[in-house]
């Protein structure tokens, strides 16, 4: 029997096959730490987002969360800050955080890739929109393997993951998605959202953009502070420096 996942074809052998898939997934810490939250000692809550930048509901988002005074981080697919750089830097220029989430976002590439290129192409992407090189990266889907993490770790970068997961990707109701995310955050908790599809453009992502009034609103309600993901875990934003990318990124 042949599973087909993301577009490699696997031979599927019983359990043992189920055991190494699910160990690549976005909850397991088998080939390594994948941070999926922050302490609990204070009530923070990072709101993040997925595959931008989406040419208009990136910079919608954007907005919508500079009108409440919440700095969110952006994992950023590489091939999309080719597209549009300007928007990534925007990001940065307004205090946001933005990280490293592939350049193409296929899981294939985490499976056939043992190097990884994907890590430095999207840094190159990144670096040569805005001028800086994330310190933090998460797998497209959560989906990793030890070789992925090692190309991250030996980067002096850091996997993050998340904790709190509405699948607003799925486009249900803003109102569905306030009561997921609320329900669903605890003191320190790395929120999933989405800006973006993978690397299409013009994604709609209305769903998501509506939500965030009800979702800071709620949460603000209970005490909750909205910080960055580097402010929640305590680490450095970016690399200090971009060496060991390709000429031409800065």
């Amino acid at each position: 029997m042949w599973w087909k996942v993301g577009g490699v074809l696997i031979l599927a052998l019983g359990l043992p096959a189920l055991a190494l898939y699910w160990a690549m997934g976005p909850s397991s810490q088998v080939y390594g730490r994948i941070v999926t939250h922050g302490g609990q000692e204070e009530k923070l809550v990072a709101l993040t987002f997925d595959d931008g930048p989406n040419d208009p509901w990136t910079m919608r988002i954007a907005d919508v969360l500079d009108q409440y005074g919440v700095k969110a981080t952006f994992f950023v697919v590489g091939k999309n800050a080719d597209a549009h750089p300007e928007v990534v830097r925007a990001l940065v220029e307004r205090g946001h955080l933005v990280g490293n989430h592939s350049y193409r976002h296929r899981k294939r590439d985490a499976i056939l890739e043992l190097r990884y290129g994907e890590l430095e192409r999207a840094e190159t992407s990144i670096a040569r929109a805005a001028g800086v090189c994330p310190a933090l990266f998460r797998p497209p889907n959560g989906f990793h393997t030890p070789w992925q993490l090692h190309a991250v770790s030996s980067r002096q970068m850091r996997t993050i993951g998340w904790d709190v997961q509405p699948s607003d990707w799925k486009r249900p109701p803003s109102n569905e998605i306030v009561r997921r995310v609320v329900d669903s955050v605890r003191p320190g908790s790395i929120v999933l959202l989405h800006d973006g599809d993978d690397t299409h453009q013009g994604v709609d992502r209305s769903a998501t953009l509506d939500a965030l009034p009800g979702i800071i609103e709620a949460l603000r309600a209970k005490g909750y502070r909205f910080v960055r993901v580097d402010e929640l875990l305590s680490v450095p934003p970016y690399l200090p420096t971009c060496e060991g990318l390709k000429e031409g990124t800065t």
